[in-house]
């Protein structure tokens, strides 16, 4: 013998919709079943159920169903029972709060994300090359232009000297043979200097 049916079970549709007036879903009072045969039993949810059964029913635990309770989420119906429609569409109010934070930001909120992307590549690229100067893996371009220049200044100078010091170490050379190495020097140096 199955326990007499109460006579206004919320369906699930009931329950998901909020649009739908809440005068005729009451509280059930009591024990909730229908006949095992019946298609609203498979379809029918109790208007109120204990602590641990909105627990099952929301996937809670025991605990939360009190913490929500507290907090407003979850809607009581008396001594120990849980308004289902109410309790159900306030938590999945809460959950879609909840979701619609953690997602993405509203209006505009791919360009933010793009912003906030280029952001961080920009910082991480910023202290990549701190590191890279600090341990000498990276110099300043203005350093290398600056010791260049100091290095080819000095090659220039020592081969410009090359004809007087090959004056002064061979003797036997004319001054026409001195002029044609300063020509020849100088005329190499034009061309390194040229690209050529």
């Amino acid at each position: 013998m199955h326990p007499t049916p109460s006579p206004d079970p919320y369906s699930l549709d009931d329950l998901l919709s909020l649009d739908s007036p809440a005068s005729h879903l009451a509280p059930i009072e009591g024990p909730e079943a229908l006949p095992a045969n019946s298609t609203e039993s498979r379809n029918a949810i109790p208007g109120a159920m204990t602590q641990p059964e909105i627990a099952a029913f929301l996937n809670l635990a025991t605990s939360q169903v009190r913490t929500k309770t507290v907090d407003g989420v979850l809607v009581k119906a008396g001594r120990a029972r849980w308004d289902v429609r109410r309790s159900t569409a306030a938590y999945i109010a809460r959950l879609q709060e909840h979701a619609a934070r953690a997602g993405r930001p509203p209006d505009g909120g791919d360009d933010l994300r793009a912003e906030k992307l280029r952001l961080t590549r920009a910082q991480a690229d910023k202290e990549e090359t701190r590191v890279k100067r600090e341990s000498g893996d990276l110099v300043e371009v203005a350093a290398v232009s600056r010791e260049w220049s100091n290095l080819m200044r000095d090659v220039r100078n020592a081969l410009l000297a090359v004809p007087s010091r090959c004056g002064a170490a061979l003797p036997h050379l004319t001054a026409t043979d001195i002029a044609t190495l300063d020509r020849e020097i100088k005329k190499a140096l034009e061309g390194l200097a040229d690209g050529d």
